[in-house]
């Protein structure tokens, strides 16, 4: 099995810039870590690459700073304005306000749906971030994603600039994604498109599942948000009628009650297939929990 080769370097500062397309945001960034008047409190920075083609795979970059004087707030203002001026090339915009452990999003990282960086943890901040292809993928699979965060308590300011690199939301959601639960303790593996039980496994109306062998219930960014909700309505699909039926429902269900971080274009995207669920469930409660969960999207 071959391994992936990451890297740990300065990617701001080493790397030329990526595209043309969010080349003002590229320059700011670099602005804001070359300048004297903040401090440098945490960075991160990582390259993963195949270790065959040295084809780049994954990116990350993170770089938390501090402005004591508020005179220098310009360094994120200009950021903030830079994010104005590339965002009409960007594929996805998005801004955010309020901060803290109920209101952070997640940029991934790679070709995976493991945790990537975090953007909106400082309690009372507000964010932007933007979603820009690979112009160097012709597949359209890649994309970079930039990212400010920012609190300003009068007195100083901290803050988050980050960079990743991965394949776009709507690539991995198209691939199959292999999860493991544990039903009565024996382990379960499934998939986007299937269930798969194993050889002779017993399974009936007795079977108890364990969620937390599966998903967590925590923040989710949009992006793993939409991610599980479609494994689990592709497992409904598979078999409607299956005595696992009425878990897939509840787990939708479930999401749908905590989906504050879908955005209206997002939500109106799932409302659409909750109404196909609707029409291929054969039972009357299975149809009303997709009506309620469509309802808990609407409010």
């Amino acid at each position: 099995m071959k391994s992936k080769s990451v890297i740990m370097i300065g990617l701001f500062l080493l790397l030329p810039f990526t595209a043309t397309a969010q080349q003002q945001i590229e320059k700011t960034f670099d602005a804001l870590r070359q300048s004297k008047a903040q401090k440098e409190v945490w960075s991160e920075h990582t390259i993963e690459k195949d270790p065959e083609t040295g084809k780049l795979e994954g990116l990350s970059d993170i770089y938390d700073f501090l402005i004591t004087n508020p005179q220098n707030k310009n360094l994120v203002n200009a950021i903030e304005q830079a994010f104005h001026q590339d965002e009409g090339k960007a594929y996805s915009v998005r801004t955010g306000n309020r901060g803290g452990e109920e209101h952070y999003t997640t940029l991934a990282v790679g070709n995976s749906n493991r945790g990537g960086v975090a953007i909106g943890l400082i309690k009372g901040s507000k964010y932007i971030y933007a979603l820009f292809l690979d112009p160097e993928d012709p597949a359209r699979q890649h994309r970079y994603a930039y990212a400010l965060e920012w609190v300003d308590d009068g007195d100083k300011i901290r803050g988050r600039i980050a960079k990743t690199y991965a394949t776009t939301l709507k690539y991995r959601a198209g691939k199959k994604l292999s999860r493991t639960i544990s039903v009565n303790g024996n382990e379960i593996n499934i998939d986007g498109n299937s269930f798969s039980f194993g050889s002779g496994f017993p399974f009936d109306n007795s079977s108890v599942f364990n969620n937390d062998s599966i998903f967590s219930y925590g923040p989710k960014s949009s992006e793993s948000w939409l991610s599980e909700f479609n494994t689990f309505k592709n497992l409904f699909l598979k078999n409607p009628t299956g005595t696992a039926a009425n878990y897939y429902v509840s787990h939708i269900y479930k999401l749908c009650k905590n989906a504050g971080s879908l955005d209206d274009a997002e939500k109106v995207m799932v409302i659409k297939e909750l109404e196909k669920l609707k029409k291929a469930a054969k039972d009357d409660f299975l149809k009303q929990m997709f009506e309620m969960s469509s309802e808990r999207l609407n409010k």
